[in-house]
């Protein structure tokens, strides 16, 4: 080896090392800086967000699946007209919709499909955990945002981020089951807070005493007497405060508060069950069981019967799933293995249905394709492309039918599992659509 040989070889090898940490230095700058610029967005968010009135309450950087990933959801916003779900995106250059899909606009353009999608899919699953219609929204925060027209993008509302509040304080009041301020409570136990604060420190989270007191006033049928301050936005002038926190440990409040639930979800199996053994002892109506293939008085979902949904679906067996809702029917396609499995197959119908069209301006019928899960939304009077001719819904309804993808499957194989889902939803839908009477006119 030639003198300085070996010395030169050290000095490429060290120089090569500082190129690469140079360049992973400049990326982690990069991603600095893409995460200061959400932040300063949901900042610029929250703030158009706090000139909401008493009544409104705003919840700030909670987590979608406490304990398992840290999926955050940036605005949870509760308020007379129902619950919305708001995503901030401080985006540079413009925006614009072209053929169905959202687009930005850089140096180049890209599409922000898997953003929309992303959103309508934590709504979903929000509505599955809470039992309520979740609306989304999209704030725009960037520079460019205050001159896009606002609209709907494959369900989800586009909305600049000063003109936020001014749309919400727009949409028609939907009263639902609770009061707003229960709600808030029950959003914040669902959807801790996603900064470091120790847990038990949120004073909005929902206790057994709200719970309990909550269904002794309904069956009072009078007012709760919780009144609830929303300290993740500051306190409006002349609101009542918050009644002091009743003594005992907050281990305490969550075992029993889990009792509540485990008991609501597995008591319907066991009295079911009871009911059988018994004979006429227990009669349907004091179970929530009825026929599977019989519509009951009570539940005109039920108007789907378990052959028409084994037939459509080709599933082995399909097991109505006990739900003390009138308006919600729902079916597993296969035997669970816990009481509390989500169900594979649902029916909506009633006054939930239509708080989510008004909620979502739903006129027409349409299919959602979400991973994992279609649903069919059908108005009153209005049919699915597919059906025979004639059929028509006689009473607004939602079906939704959850589906999975083979192990590894290919892009083009699991498009083929997507279009064979969605045609075993528009199948029931118009099975449904045939079997439901018309709605009572009120």
């Amino acid at each position: 080896m030639a003198a300085g040989g070996s010395a030169q070889s050290r000095a490429d090898e060290l120089r090569n090392q500082a190129a690469q940490a140079r360049a992973h230095a400049d990326a982690l700058e990069a991603q600095a800086g893409a995460w200061s610029a959400g932040a300063d967005g949901e900042r610029r968010v929250a703030a158009a967000l706090d000139v909401l009135p008493p009544g409104w309450h705003v919840h700030h950087d909670r987590l979608l699946r406490p304990g398992r990933t840290r999926t955050n959801l940036d605005h949870i916003v509760i308020g007379p007209s129902g619950l919305y779900l708001v995503d901030t995106k401080n985006w540079a250059g413009g925006t614009s919709v072209h053929d169905g899909n959202l687009w930005q606009h850089t140096s180049s353009s890209s599409p922000k499909g898997r953003e929309l999608d992303a959103v309508a899919r934590f709504a979903g699953e929000m509505e599955k955990t809470l039992g309520l219609p979740v609306v989304p929204v999209i704030a725009l925060a960037g520079g460019h945002s205050t001159s896009f027209p606002r609209q709907r993008v494959r369900g989800v509302e586009i909305i600049p981020f000063d003109g936020l509040a001014a749309w919400l304080l727009d949409q028609p009041q939907a009263p639902g089951p609770e009061g707003t301020d229960l709600l808030s409570r029950r959003v914040a136990h669902a959807y801790p807070s996603a900064s470091t604060e120790p847990a038990g420190t949120d004073p909005d989270v929902l206790t057994v005493a709200d719970v309990l007191g909550a269904e002794r006033s309904t069956a009072r049928r009078t007012p709760s007497p919780v009144m609830v301050r929303d300290t993740s936005r500051p306190r409006h002038r002349g609101r009542a405060r918050r009644r002091p926190r009743r003594r005992g440990s907050v281990v305490s409040a969550l075992v029993g508060l889990v009792a509540l639930w485990a008991f609501s979800h597995v008591g319907p199996h066991l009295f079911s069950n009871l009911g059988a053994q018994l004979g006429s002892v227990v009669s349907p109506a004091a179970t929530g069981s009825y026929p599977l293939d019989a519509p009951s008085p009570a539940k005109a979902c039920q108007s789907l019967g378990r052959i028409t949904v084994q037939k459509v679906t080709a599933a082995q067996s399909a097991l109505v799933v006990p739900t003390p809702d009138e308006d919600t029917c729902s079916w597993w396609l296969a035997k669970p293995r816990y009481a509390f499995q989500s169900p594979d197959l649902m029916v909506r119908t009633g006054g939930s249905v239509d708080r989510r069209f008004a909620a979502n301006g739903t006129t027409g019928a349409r299919v959602d394709m979400t991973p994992g899960e279609v649903s069919a939304w059908i108005p009153v009077n209005t049919r699915l492309d597919g059906w025979r001719a004639g059929t028509r819904a006689r009473q607004p309804f939602m079906i939704s039918l959850r589906f999975t993808y083979p192990q590894g499957a290919s892009h083009a194989k699991a498009r083929a599992v997507e279009a064979a889902a969605e045609k075993k939803v528009t199948r029931l839908a118009e099975e449904l659509a045939k079997a439901l009477p018309a709605r009572p006119s009120t």
